[in-house]
């Protein structure tokens, strides 16, 4: 589940409490991630007022702000590969145009979301007040259940952020988990896991080697990082895209029952 909060700050940092949507400072929730499980989730978004205010939108024109956006009936996620979300560009990826079900299975009607191979979502950042701005975002690891037999999602969890200020950027960066046991690489280990298919096997499977990820921050913070100046007026668009790195046909990959959930979380700052 995505969780967004933005919270307001000026000589001291104030943390808003999420309680069910029903504080004034609140953001949200997106999404439980569950393999073979259904869960419905809301995406919720709530703006705060003072000197620093930053707005988040779906739209880019932020024509109709308002203090809550809402997603229903998220579906249930299995097994995928970063080979096949390189079958779209990064132009389709990263755009408000595209949809949330962009990476979906449907059913035989073409129209109901059967499953999710990828969960993609944009959304933008902007500074509607008047204060020049900071803020930190920080996507966290909020909670991992095991399945039966103790396995978990966070081995297989890859997470792809693009960030950008322009219309025709793409820059992104793909995390995952920490490997247990590292590579040595010129004598130094190196414990960044592989995208998708290691790199020895890449070339048997026909695919191109796409690299590696940069490590989880830590067991509970996928990834934090600071902006350090946000002008009145100016906007950031962030898409995040998640996906359980694995191919369906290996049984070993699919930890049945397991869940996971993710949280982004927005603090500003007043320069």
């Amino acid at each position: 589940m995505y969780e967004l909060e933005y919270v307001r700050r000026r000589k001291r940092r104030k943390r808003a409490v999420i309680i069910g949507g029903i504080s004034t400072v609140v953001v949200s929730t997106l999404s439980i991630i569950a393999f073979l499980g259904r869960f419905v989730g809301t995406f919720t978004v709530s703006l705060d007022t003072g000197n620093v205010k930053l707005a988040l939108s779906e739209k880019s024109t932020f024509a109709n702000p308002t203090a809550f956006l809402r997603v229903n009936s998220i579906a249930s996620f299995g097994e995928y590969t970063y080979h096949s979300i390189e079958k779209f560009t990064h132009e389709a990826i990263d755009s408000e145009e595209s949809s949330l079900d962009l990476g979906a299975n449907y059913k035989l009607d073409g129209v109901t979301v059967e499953s999710l191979n990828f969960l993609k979502y944009t959304f933008y950042v902007k500074n509607v007040g008047n204060t020049v701005a900071s803020y930190k975002f920080t996507l966290n690891l909020v909670e991992s259940k095991p399945a039966s037999d103790g396995r978990t999602l966070d081995d297989t969890l890859r997470v792809m952020i693009y960030q950008n200020t322009a219309s025709n950027e793409h820059n992104h960066t793909v995390y995952g988990k920490r490997l247990s046991q590292p590579r040595i690489v010129d004598g130094n280990p190196d414990y960044r896991p592989p995208i998708s298919i290691n790199e020895e096997q890449a070339p048997m499977a026909g695919y191109d080697f796409p690299g590696y990820a940069e490590i989880f921050q830590s067991q509970t913070v996928i990834t934090s990082f600071m902006v350090p100046q946000i002008d009145a007026g100016e906007m950031r668009r962030y898409t995040i895209v998640t996906w359980l790195e694995g191919f369906r046909s290996d049984p070993e990959t699919a930890p049945v029952g397991a869940t996971i959930k993710l949280g982004v979380e927005i603090n500003a700052y007043e320069i």
